[in-house]
């Protein structure tokens, strides 16, 4: 299934080549990012993962969170009689640069209730500095 053309009245919906509505849901990996104290936070929405689906990456200012969850196996011998199966493999990638420097090293991440927060400490080089007039 190829999809061909954007449908602009039924945002956020893609026509593919049937002519059936595809739905992209934009709340999975929506993320808020700002700086707090000494730290940079980043909340993203990961609904439906478990902490055991994400990985997290920080190379120099580039964070990298995907998140990946696959399809459960039919079991064999159980006489399964399928009406609907919706509940596919699912996946997510957000990358975004951070706006300062950090000691990835020294980051912490909490994941609750589908939202996953990392806390980045600001490397020294990032941190304000007071200057002193002689």
């Amino acid at each position: 299934m190829a999809i061909t053309r954007w449908n602009p009245w039924i945002f956020p919906r893609w026509i593919d080549e049937d002519e059936t509505e595809m739905f992209f849901n934009t709340e999975d990996g929506a993320l808020d990012l700002y700086e707090e104290d000494d730290n940079v936070v980043v909340k993203m929405k990961a609904p439906g993962f478990a902490k055991e689906d994400l990985n997290i990456t920080v190379v120099g200012d580039n964070l990298t969170i995907k998140a990946e969850k696959k399809e459960e196996k039919e079991e064999k011998g159980k006489n399964k009689k399928y009406y609907r199966k919706e509940i596919r493999e699912q996946s997510l990638a957000r990358s975004v640069t951070l706006p300062s420097s950090v000691k990835s090293a020294d980051a912490k991440a909490s994941f609750k209730d589908g939202i996953l927060t990392l806390t980045l400490p600001k490397a020294e080089e990032a941190k304000p500095k007071a200057i002193q007039i002689n």
